[in-house]
């Protein structure tokens, strides 16, 4: 019994520190432009911002994936004319969509072409605006890339939110 509560007691301390070490480590990143933030996963270089300002890139310590952030005004009649149109474009480059999902206020989906894989993320943003990510990896990455997208998916506010 005592040998069992141990285990038990072992098993959470390894999780939590786990988690912990998880959080640490992650920095953020913020959009003066489009009032963007999001956060930045360990191991991932700063943001090297685009000339014009409307985001940038950051790359994994391995340089085999690749997170994009951007803010651009809203060039379609509504969000989900341009998510619609942004999806029907990675379709045109290529890229075979594996999930999808849509609302009045945000929009992701991820997709595959060859060994690698994107997610995307976009948020309404602030004067007919919208902010994005996508993360692209090799799909021998998968696993270690879902923890990380689903914080990235969590951390992208548009506006200041």
């Amino acid at each position: 019994m005592q040998s069992s509560k141990c285990r038990m007691v072992a098993g959470f301390l390894a999780f939590a520190l786990a988690q912990t070490a998880f959080a640490a480590g992650w920095s953020s990143y913020g959009n003066a432009r489009f009032g963007y933030s999001i956060d930045i996963p360990p191991g991932f270089s700063s943001v090297a911002e685009a000339d014009n300002s409307d985001g940038g890139i950051s790359t994994s310590a391995d340089g085999k994936a690749t997170l994009r952030i951007w803010g651009s005004y809203i060039n379609q009649d509504s969000f989900a004319d341009e998510v619609a149109s942004r999806i029907e474009q990675d379709k045109s480059d290529g890229w075979t969509i594996a999930y999808e999902r849509r609302t009045a206020k945000a929009a992701s989906w991820s997709a595959t072409k060859g060994n690698r894989v994107f997610y995307q993320r976009a948020v309404v943003g602030c004067d007919s605006a919208a902010a994005y990510f996508d993360l692209e990896y090799d799909r021998s990455a998968i696993k270690t890339y879902d923890k990380v997208v689903g914080r990235l998916v969590k951390s992208l506010s548009g506006c200041g939110r």
